[in-house]
């Protein structure tokens, strides 16, 4: 084995997660991405296996809390099993209670990391070729920074804890720390969880979130995966990034304007990828405007059968042929609504929930109003102008 070893750094694996609004739409859909989190778990034994690794990271939110099961527990201690190397496993914000650990222990080949800092080195202390050094959250919202007790002993050190660098997700901030900080450190690679989104945020040092290993919703686009590091030398070599998600979230934009129906579908496909979920994000004016919004459903049902993907999301912003500015002069209805969509468009988020519930039925939903983003709102009331607009235009 020499100075050179190889190792996988993974993070956010969130086994069990319910999709409940996912099985809301479509119980097989629901399914599917329930399955496709396990799968990515064997996706990295495979990896592991194949490119003889000596060793496999786990950074936190390996499962989630509230809806972990004992099959979840059984099936992770069985994966890691199967790897038959080591395995270093860091708790996070999700899995922090470490559910059904006396009852279903994981196997020997496992190392978890306690909410304390310890270094475990690799294979072990007479012989190492690195440390391995780490914490597990013990609580859900950790304010603590964590780093802060972690510092390197070795020509070649790794760091496994599940932070937020600088505020990068884009949820609450757990286990808060500053790059600075970390680079200053004797680390060579920090092994990072809780952000979502693939990124290298510093090399020489290391400082990686890997991501999640499947995306589990339509803001969770494009492929999701792992690291497979190779360090020679005392330094990092190589860094390969592999594909884990068994499923692939992406975004598709196709503009209306000037086309005809069969080019529209063209250049969805193009975009695509066999078996994908789509967010399908339909702009531009024409007379396709009011097809696609009186056949929603097959429209979406003609997407599907000819991208061989599933429309997950189907975000209708086109409007019809008409000249808004010129319509908007007259004395009608059409002139109302252009008019209102206007002032609407200029209210600050909270004026703008505020008048989406403003009825007794409303008001009892507003949570889901308050967990949209800017654009997603934005989009609400463009898509009730045009599917207002359509409707205007339909019954003349």
């Amino acid at each position: 084995m020499g100075t050179d070893f190889k190792f996988i750094h993974c993070a956010d694996l969130h086994l069990d997660t319910p999709f409940k609004n996912i099985f809301n739409y479509s119980e097989e859909r629901g399914k599917r991405m329930v399955a496709s989190a396990y799968k990515a778990l064997d996706r990295i034994v495979e990896k592991a296996i194949k490119e003889k690794v000596d060793f496999i990271i786990f950074s936190g939110d390996i499962f989630d809390n509230d809806f972990s099961t004992p099959r979840s527990r059984y099936l992770f201690a069985d994966a890691i099993r199967r790897s038959g190397v080591r395995c270093y496993v860091a708790y996070g914000n999700h899995d922090f209670e470490r559910k059904w650990e006396s009852s279903i222990p994981l196997p020997e080949n496992a190392v978890v990391f306690p909410d304390r800092v310890i270094n475990v080195p690799y294979p072990n202390r007479e012989n190492k070729l690195t440390d391995v050094i780490g914490i597990s959250h013990n609580r859900k919202n950790e304010e603590r920074d964590l780093t802060l007790d972690i510092d390197g002993t070795s020509d070649f050190s790794i760091a496994v804890v599940h932070c937020d660098v600088d505020a990068a997700s884009e949820g609450k901030c757990y286990a808060p720390c500053r790059l600075q900080s970390l680079i200053s450190k004797k680390i060579d690679y920090w092994a990072l969880g809780h952000v979502h989104k693939r990124n290298v945020l510093h090399r020489s040092p290391y400082v990686v979130y890997p991501g999640n290993t499947q995306g589990r919703s339509p803001k969770e686009t494009g492929e999701k995966g792992a690291y497979l590091v190779t360090v020679s030398n005392g330094a990092v070599a190589d860094m390969e990034f592999f594909t884990t998600g068994y499923i692939e979230w992406i975004d598709t934009d196709a503009d209306i304007t000037g086309k005809e129906l069969d080019q529209v579908l063209e250049n969805i496909v193009s975009q695509s990828k066999p078996n994908a979920f789509l967010n399908v994000n339909i702009r531009g004016s024409g007379d396709l405007d009011r097809m696609i919004r009186l056949e929603k459903e097959s429209f979406r049902e003609m997407i599907e059968k000819r991208t061989r993907c599933e429309v997950a999301k189907l975000n209708i912003s086109s409007i019809p042929d008409m000249n808004l500015e010129e319509r908007k002069e007259g004395c009608d209805f059409t002139a109302s609504v252009i008019l209102s969509s206007d002032i609407i468009r200029k209210m600050d988020r909270e004026q703008l929930i505020a008048g989406m519930c403003s009825t007794k039925a409303s008001s009892s939903v507003r949570y889901i109003f308050e967990n949209m983003s800017d654009q997603e709102l934005t989009d609400m009331v463009e898509n009730a102008k045009s599917t207002l607009l359509e409707r205007l235009e339909a019954g003349k």
